[in-house]
């Protein structure tokens, strides 16, 4: 072909991809409706996250995307515009949806982008498994972005397609708002009164009359695109007479895009009080299930702290700017099965990630590192304003494991499934208010518990003769206290002394045995020996007397949790520690300044009546009087002298009494695989995230190849050389020189400047027309033709054109195929010259 003839064909190229160029009007009304979109996703998102971080995220994912398919569409990218909004999400992950990981250098950025690129597959299920609101927590603004920028593409490339296809721009632009629908709260707006009308879920109902409001404004206007188009034309030649048509033809759009506005909102009106105050979403199905089985009731472990080698190792360090908390609450069980009280797996026992908190009374920085320490359950003094800062080597790894229990305000770390260690230290505001007084009355007026169960109990109870209200609660709780005695252990050999040591200078504290557990059977014979020294004592005013049950905060919060649940009131048993010196303890367990001890380890319980907040009640035995044997009617000497008793006798716990030990065996080799995990599975969600996203890329040129040869393979020669032109024709398109519809194929060959293409295109109206039709050797000849034809033009325009042209999806397209069946079913003299 002549340089002339190439020139004339790459004119007429040219002139063709102008042809395709968007106009000015629908690309400035494809970034106002694709920017609209954005702003009701962020608008509806907001509850979600309740951060201004959404209107950046937002904001710049719809620049970045509605750029680059602009860009795209303008300069005819083809496939190259997914990749270049790939590359852009990749560049933008880091700084717009992990902002947390730009703190810590470049490691952190590494780490960053790894956490985006996996929470593309798996960010959507860590978003409902949250607690909302989850501010910008770790990697939860990533799905945002991500339907922010795919809503906003689709919607741009459907505007800019083509005519046709411009309407079917409004479909996507629900998709941001049913984000905000589908991952948000299950309670909806408060009810707006508008005088007798009441409006359920106002806000949701006018995000959702936006979106619909706004998609069919669109509709009207672009779907009368190419009307306007040929009566502008039009009225070059009568203008007079094709003026009224065009404004008869406005104001029926107007009036089509009225109605369509009125008939969704008035749906929406219809369905919004059906909706009432709460709603189904899959947050509510969704239940992490984080809870912990394989530990043992921390309570069962409370001696150990008591033991020597624990009593004075320091278990953690507490520090503050100002006024430190009253306690810090470790962990809190609120349910008993008759052997150990532990942490209800339903209800209150659901454990999840901790992204944001709410604002507290009276807060302030505190500051804890463990030393001693080893466990699952973190130190906090509910409730916490945000998530408490993590500071040393495994900072990453505790706050991607910190779960919080917000019915309970129970915190607990669990990096490898190991707890925390030696050297790890956070920093949280905490509320420093004071302890909160019990509810008036019961949160029911019966028992909580079965009292036939625990016979003793309920006849201690009687005994007392005292009112099932917080008066009648608290007396009953303090007398149970009066009438124990402090003690550890069963002996006092060795390793378990140090407790009696430091008791006995001050209190003058000795001795006395007693078995572990709190199981009914261990909680009945504290009761026991409540009612039988009570029988003994008979109508005493002396409280000396009355001294007889032996234990320690193990059974004696258990003990004072089955009384207010017998008096109708909620109870739970929390372990931690009291802060603020020797003032503010207990006698027997002394609060802590700065350094925790085992001694300082305490248990005390929580009850809740029908006012609904939790209040603490101190449950520890005295230890000043020591307790005495009565025989029935026997009465305490006035000034009485107290043996020292030195036969005490070493008994067995009972059976059913827990373990101890809370602490799984180590396993050398699962601890070097649990240090190695993360790494794996860090590098394997990035791995999978970024092959889904190439995935539809790597499906394009494998489709074109099986299509090659299908076209190739048939039997029939006639089909196998209309095959080849197709290819011939698809080719072409896919690299830039689509020809235009409804003309022949020696004209389509004489435009895209086909070598041999006016042979090829005779051989194939031949072979579609001819009754005697073609040979095989005659098919394969079409095949050289098209081949040669192609790899001039893929030779012709370079790498990044080849690159475009493969993945390109023009010749996939309907549109291609239509134009295609179009030519084919053309009568036999058009196809001819």
């Amino acid at each position: 072909m002549s340089g002339e003839a190439r020139s004339a064909s790459r004119r007429r190229a040219r002139r063709a991809n102008a042809s395709r160029r968007p106009s000015a009007a629908i690309s400035l009304g494809a970034l106002l409706l694709s920017a609209a979109a954005a702003a009701l996703g962020a608008a509806s998102a907001m509850p979600i996250y309740r951060t201004p971080q959404v209107w950046l995220v937002a904001g710049v994912g719809w620049a970045l995307a509605a750029g680059i398919v602009w860009c795209g569409r303008r300069w005819g990218w083809g496939l190259m515009t997914p990749v270049a909004l790939i590359v852009s999400f990749v560049a933008a992950v880091v700084p717009l949806a992990v902002p947390g990981a730009l703190s810590t250098g470049p490691a952190g950025w590494v780490r960053g982008l790894s956490d985006g690129l996996a929470s593309v597959a798996l960010g959507w299920k860590q978003l409902l498994t949250l607690t909302l609101p989850v501010g910008s927590y770790q990697a939860v603004l990533v799905p945002l972005l991500v339907v922010t920028m795919v809503t906003t593409g689709a919607i741009v490339a459907l505007a800019l397609s083509g005519r046709r296809t411009a309407p079917f721009a409004a479909l996507p632009v629900l998709v941001p708002v049913l984000f905000g629908v589908v991952f948000g709260a299950s309670q909806v707006s408060a009810p707006l009164g508008l005088g007798p009308l009441r409006i359920q879920a106002p806000k949701e109902l006018a995000l959702w009359a936006g979106a619909c409001v706004i998609g069919a404004v669109w509709v009207a206007w672009s779907s009368g695109i190419e009307r306007r188009a040929a009566l502008r034309l039009g009225r070059l030649g009568q203008p007079a007479e094709r003026s009224g048509g065009v404004r008869r033809n406005t104001a029926m759009r107007a009036l089509s895009a009225a109605v369509i506005a009125v008939v969704a909102l008035g749906a929406g009106a219809l369905i919004a009080p059906a909706v009432g105050a709460d709603r189904t979403v899959p947050r509510d199905s969704i239940d992490p299930q984080l809870v912990v089985r394989q530990q043992t009731s921390p309570l069962a472990s409370y001696r150990s702290a008591k033991r020597d080698d624990e009593f004075e190792r320091t278990l953690f360090t507490v520090s503050g700017n100002g006024t430190l908390p009253t306690r810090l609450r470790m962990a809190v069980l609120d349910d008993y099965d008759g052997v150990d009280f532990f942490v209800d797996p339903g209800g209150d026992g659901r454990f999840t990630r901790f992204p944001s908190g709410d604002p507290i009374a009276e807060p302030a920085e505190v500051r804890i590192r463990i030393d001693g320490y080893r466990g699952i359950w973190l130190p906090v003094a509910p409730p916490l304003a945000e998530p408490p800062a993590f500071l040393g080597p495994r900072a990453s790894e505790l706050s991607d494991s910190l779960y919080i229990n917000r019915g309970s305000w129970a915190a607990i770390a669990v990096p490898g499934g190991s707890g925390l260690r030696a050297g790890d230290e956070y920093s949280a505001r905490m509320s420093t208010a004071g302890d909160v007084k019990p509810a008036e009355r019961p949160a029911d007026a019966k028992p909580l518990i079965d009292l036939e169960r625990t016979p003793q109990l309920k006849r201690w109870l009687d005994e007392q003769r005292l009112p099932a209200d917080r008066d009648g609660l608290l007396e009953a709780i303090d007398r149970l206290r009066q009438r124990g005695y402090l003690s550890h252990s069963l002996t006092d050999g060795e390793g378990e002394r140090n407790w009696i040591a430091a008791l006995a200078p001050q209190y003058g504290t000795r001795f006395v045995p007693s078995a572990g557990g709190h199981s009914i059977a261990r909680i009945e014979q504290l009761f026991q020996q409540l009612n039988e020294q009570q029988a003994a004592a008979g109508e005493t005013s002396d409280e000396r007397a009355l001294v007889s049950g032996i234990g320690d905060d193990e059974q004696f919060s258990a003990a004072a949790a089955l009384i207010a649940r017998a008096m109708g009131y909620d109870s739970r048993v929390v372990l931690g520690v009291r802060l603020g010196g020797e003032r503010a303890g207990v006698p027997g367990v002394p609060a802590c300044a700065e350094a925790c001890t085992g001694e300082n380890l305490a248990a005390w319980i929580e009850v809740r009546g029908d006012g609904g907040d939790w209040a603490p009640i101190d449950t520890s035995p005295q230890v000043a009087m020591p307790p005495v044997t009565l025989d029935r009617g026997e009465q305490l000497p006035e000034f009485p002298t107290v043996p020292e008793d030195r036969n005490a006798t070493v008994a067995d716990p009972p059976s059913g009494s827990s373990s101890d030990s809370t602490d799984p065996v180590p396993d050398p080799q699962r601890s070097s695989f649990a240090a190695l995990w993360p790494i794996l599975k860090g590098v394997g969600l990035s791995a999978l995230a970024l092959a889904l996203l190439a995935l539809p890329l790597l499906f394009v040129p494998v489709a074109k190849r099986l299509r090659v040869r299908r076209r190739r393979q048939t039997a029939a020669p006639e089909v196998r050389a209309l095959g080849a032109w197709d290819e011939l024709v698809d080719g072409y398109a896919d690299s830039g020189a689509a020809p235009r519809s409804r003309r022949s194929r020696r004209d389509i060959a004489e435009e895209l400047g086909v070598p041999g293409g006016d042979w090829a295109a005779w051989t194939v109206d031949r072979a579609v027309y001819a009754r005697e039709g073609i040979g095989d050797a005659e098919a394969e000849q079409v095949w050289a033709v098209v081949d040669e034809a192609l790899l001039e033009r893929r030779q012709r325009i370079g790498f990044w054109g080849r690159m475009r042209a493969r993945f390109s999806l023009r010749s996939l397209l309907p549109e291609s195929r239509r134009a295609r069946a179009r030519r084919s079913r053309r009568p036999r003299g058009g196809n001819r010259r």
